[in-house]
């Protein structure tokens, strides 16, 4: 079992730059891959999303990768010898046309905006499509161990609350033992007592008496209702996506429980049904998470 909520990171340094890549997974009822980076850098997602959809079920994920200067990199913001040569072409180019550049602060400014420009594009996708492989790569490892841990905690909290649910039903069957014929002598005994000119052996009498009695027989749900708590329980321990099957076995749990809660002549089995129904909802709200 695994949740569908991870992360995963990875970076590396490429040349002045720090490029890192996060992996993020969040609830979603079908897979979902997208990718946020630099736009020259968007052909990647589709090399990210053929390695990551084989490894995953179900789920939003973001591929994000961001690019910042290295902290081991401390530049001077003014390097004399650059602005030297970048004034020297400057003042050559308007000589050519007739112009004579005298050196202002201003221009300085506009020199060095115009160089950090030039120097900090953004690298080809072909120069770095490798390194984000491999940072991928990497960031998936964490990505997954994170899955998994999350998935056996909830495997321990939804095994319990299984629990829990098995162990109502299993009184719920023992309070149900001979409900039908026990609703069937009290409704003989009112029809008795009612001063109705009814009679109580009559054959006719006794088949709707025996129809309704049975109507209130809550043994088919109980059976339904055990079945379906051993699916889950073997379920819990499958390897894959289990998330939809578990879904699927808890709404007809559900579906059972409501069943009872209808039937049932005795307000013992329907508190029951109740409480049961209570964890069935803590365990719909868990098995949101689960891949």
């Amino acid at each position: 079992m695994r949740s569908m909520t991870g992360y995963g990171r990875a970076q590396t340094e490429f040349g002045t730059d720090l490029i890192t890549l996060e992996l993020t997974s969040v609830n979603k009822k079908n897979l979902e891959v997208v990718f946020s980076g630099p736009r020259e850098w968007q052909s990647f997602e589709i090399q990210a999303s053929k390695e990551v959809t084989p490894l995953v079920g179900r789920g939003r994920i973001r591929i994000s990768v961001t690019v910042e200067s290295s902290p081991n990199e401390h530049p001077a913001l003014f390097k004399k010898v650059q602005i030297d040569e970048d004034f020297k072409q400057l003042k050559d180019l308007m000589k050519n046309y007739g112009q004579e550049l005298v050196a202002k602060p201003e221009i300085f400014i506009e020199l060095l905006r115009l160089r950090n420009t030039k120097d900090t594009q953004t690298a080809n996708i072909s120069d770095v499509s490798e390194i984000l492989g491999i940072l991928l790569h990497r960031s998936l490892k964490g990505f997954l161990k994170m899955k998994e841990v999350e998935g056996d905690i909830l495997k321990k909290d939804m095994t319990k609350r299984v629990a829990v649910v098995s162990d109502l039903t299993e009184k719920i069957h023992v309070e149900s033992q001979g409900m039908a014929n026990e609703w069937k002598k009290k409704l003989l005994l009112r029809l008795q007592n009612s001063g109705l000119e009814l009679d109580v052996n009559d054959e006719r009498v006794l088949k709707e008496v025996s129809l309704f009695s049975e109507k209130s027989d809550i043994s088919e749900e109980i059976t339904r209702l055990e079945s379906h708590i051993l699916q889950l329980q073997a379920t819990f321990s499958q390897i894959g996506n289990i998330g939809r099957k578990i879904e699927f076995l808890l709404q007809e749990v559900g579906r059972e429980l409501n069943t009872i809660c209808s039937k049932s002549t005795k307000i013992e089995c329907t508190q029951l049904a109740l409480d049961a129904r209570c964890e069935l909802e803590k365990l719909r709200e868990q098995v949101l998470n689960i891949e």
